[in-house]
C-alpha cells in the first residue's frame, strides 16, 4: 500500500496581490510534495484563500464592489502566480465555497453541543490588520506585536471558544511532542501567549461579511475558526485524494506537514491543535518559516513600499532560478535576505557556472569525441571510485534532510553533488585522455548528470526536463530510477539551462 503525504500552506488573504513571501511558503510546499512523489508517496497539496472578515468588507466598500466580486478578481491573480511559479497543488480552497461554509456552520454547532462554546461580551484590544485580539501585556508600546499597527479597543457581544481549558494540554504538546518546527519557537509561544491564555472570541456582530451561524443570525464566525478549518474542509472537495478520517483521525498513518509564516504560528500551534482536540482529531505538524527581508535586513511590507512582485522576478530570471533561490539561499525556519543582486549572484555562481556549464561541457565532449553517442564504461577508474563513495553519502544525506524538512540543507547537498562531478572533470582532464579511459570518463559524466538532474527535479522543474530531452529519458523522476547507464544513447541537442546575468 502506498504511503501518503498531506501538505498545506496557509490560506492567503485576498486584500491585495501576493508578494514574494507568499511565493516562498508555496514553493516550499511544492518542493516537498514533488519530492514525496519521487519517493513513491501518494501526495495531496492544498493551498487557497481566506476571504471573510472586516478588512475584506471595508476594502470592497472602498472600491464600491461586492465583497465576493472583489476577492474573486484578486484570487484569479493568485492562481496566475501559482501557474507561473509551477505550483502543482491538488486543491485550491476558498472559504466562500459552499462546501467549506456548510462544514464550518456544522462545526460551530458540534462544538457548541459539546460544551466548548458560550456567549459573553468581548472587551479588548483588536488589530484590524491581523484580525487578532491581544491583551494589554502582549502589545508593544500599545501596538500590535505582529504588524506594529495601532490597535483599537472594542466591546461587543461574542461567542467564545473554551481555549483556556486546554492550557496545560497544549503547553505539554508543544514542549514534548515536536508539534512545531523549528523547536526554538516553542518558548516564544509558551512565554508570550500560553501562560496567559484566554478563551478565544470566535464571532463578531460589527460586520456581516462572514459565515453566519445557525444559532444566532446576528453573529458571523470570526476569521480563525473559519480559516483554520480549511485544512479539514479541503478533504471534502471532489478532487481531494484523501478523506478527513484518513488525515485527521488519531490513528492516521498519513504523513502531515503544515507550512506557515512565523507571524501566524500562534494560531496554528495553539488554537488549531485545540480545535482538533475538541473534534477528537490528531495534532498537526507545523513548520514555521521566517520572513524575507531586504539585503540590509529590513522586513518587507506594503507599508514600507519594499515588497517584491514575484511575477516580475519570474519574467526577469525564470521560475527555476527563483524557486532555487528561495529554497537554497534562505535557511529553513529563519529570516532570509532577498535582492536582485543576491539572486543574480546565485544564478551566475551556482546555476550557470556549476550546473549549466557542467551539462554544456559534457555535451560538447561527447559530440566532439564520439559524434554525440554516449560511450560505454570500459575500465575501473580510481578517480571515479573515490568520487562514487562521496556521491552515495550525498544522496543519503539529501534524503535525510528532506525527510526532516531541512529544505535549505537539502539543496546544499545537491550543490556539493554538482561540485563533485565538476571536480571529477578537473581531476581526470578528459581532453588529455583517449581510448577506454576517455570513454569511461564521459559515460560517468552523462550518468551523473542524469542523477543530479533527477534529484534536483522537484526544484528546477523546467531545467531537469531539458536534460531529460537531451538524454531521451521519458520516465517520471524517481529515486528508483537513479544510476541508469546511458551508454549508446544518441544525445539530442541540449537546450541552454541558464544564462549568465
Amino acid at each position: 500500500m502506498k504511503k501518503k503525504f498531506y501538505v498545506t500552506t496557509p490560506i492567503y488573504y485576498p486584500n491585495d496581490k501576493l508578494h514574494i513571501g507568499h511565493a516562498y511558503t508555496t514553493t516550499l510546499a511544492d518542493y516537498i510534495s514533488r519530492y514525496k512523489k519521487m519517493q513513491g508517496y501518494e501526495t495531496m497539496f492544498v493551498t487557497g484563500s481566506d476571504e471573510h472578515g472586516q478588512k475584506i468588507q471595508d476594502k470592497a466598500k472602498e472600491k464600491n464592489q461586492d465583497p465576493l466580486k472583489f476577492v474573486t478578481n484578486i484570487i484569479n491573480e493568485f492562481k496566475n502566480l501559482w501557474d507561473k511559479l509551477g505550483i502543482d497543488n491538488d486543491v485550491f480552497i476558498r472559504t466562500t465555497d459552499k462546501i467549506h461554509m456548510d462544514y464550518v456552520k456544522k462545526s460551530f454547532t458540534e462544538l457548541s453541543e459539546k460544551g466548548f462554546i458560550y456567549k459573553s461580551k468581548y472587551e479588548g484590544m483588536y488589530c484590524k490588520t491581523d484580525e487578532s485580539f491581544y491583551t494589554e501585556t502582549q502589545l508593544n508600546d500599545g501596538k500590535c506585536p505582529d504588524c506594529g499597527k495601532v490597535v483599537s479597543k472594542i466591546s461587543e457581544e461574542s461567542y467564545f471558544l473554551k481555549i483556556s481549558d486546554f492550557k496545560e494540554w497544549i503547553k505539554e504538546k508543544l514542549l514534548n511532542n515536536n508539534l512545531l518546527i523549528p523547536s526554538y519557537r516553542v518558548s516564544e509561544l509558551v512565554n508570550n501567549f500560553i501562560n496567559e491564555l484566554k478563551d478565544l472570541s470566535i464571532t463578531r456582530t460589527s460586520f456581516d461579511w462572514g459565515i453566519k451561524i445557525n444559532e444566532d443570525n446576528l453573529h458571523v464566525i470570526y476569521v480563525w475558526l473559519d480559516a483554520l478549518q480549511n485544512y479539514i474542509t479541503a478533504l471534502l472537495y471532489p478532487n481531494s485524494k484523501f478523506t478527513i478520517d484518513e488525515v485527521w483521525s488519531k490513528d492516521s498513518k498519513v504523513e502531515l506537514l503544515q507550512l506557515v509564516g512565523k507571524e501566524i504560528t500562534r494560531f496554528h500551534c495553539i488554537y488549531w491543535p485545540v480545535i482538533l482536540k475538541m473534534k477528537n482529531y490528531r495534532e498537526p505538524k507545523v513548520l514555521a518559516h521566517g520572513w524575507l527581508v531586504t539585503d540590509s535586513g529590513e522586513k518587507m511590507s506594503k507599508s514600507k513600499g519594499n515588497v517584491i512582485d514575484p511575477i516580475k522576478l519570474i519574467e526577469t530570471y525564470g521560475r527555476d532560478a527563483l524557486r532555487f533561490y528561495l529554497i537554497n539561499n534562505i535557511i529553513t525556519g529563519e529570516d532570509g535576505k532577498f535582492s536582485n543582486e543576491l539572486i543574480e549572484g546565485m544564478i551566475n555562481g551556482l546555476l550557470v557556472n556549476k550546473y549549466s556549464n557542467l551539462v554544456a561541457r559534457t555535451d560538447a565532449m561527447v559530440n566532439k569525441y564520439f559524434e554525440g553517442i554516449v560511450p560505454s564504461k570500459k575500465v575501473d577508474l580510481k578517480e571515479y571510485r573515490e568520487m562514487k563513495i562521496d556521491l552515495n553519502k550525498i544522496k543519503k544525506q539529501y534524503i535525510t534532510y528532506m525527510d526532516n524538512y531541512e529544505f535549505s540543507n537539502s539543496t546544499k547537498e545537491l550543490v556539493k553533488y554538482v561540485e563533485e562531478i565538476n571536480g571529477f572533470i578537473d581531476k581526470t582532464e578528459p581532453w588529455k585522455k583517449e581510448g577506454d579511459e576517455l570513454e569511461t570518463i564521459l559515460n560517468h559524466l552523462v550518468n551523473e548528470i542524469y542523477n543530479i538532474s533527477t534529484m534536483i527535479s522537484p526544484i528546477l522543474i523546467d531545467s531537469y526536463k531539458k536534460v531529460y530531452v537531451w538524454l531521451g529519458e521519458k520516465e517520471i523522476p524517481s529515486f528508483k530510477n537513479l544510476d541508469k547507464d546511458f551508454a549508446k544513447t544518441k544525445l539530442s541537442k541540449v537546450e541552454h539551462l541558464f544564462s549568465r546575468i
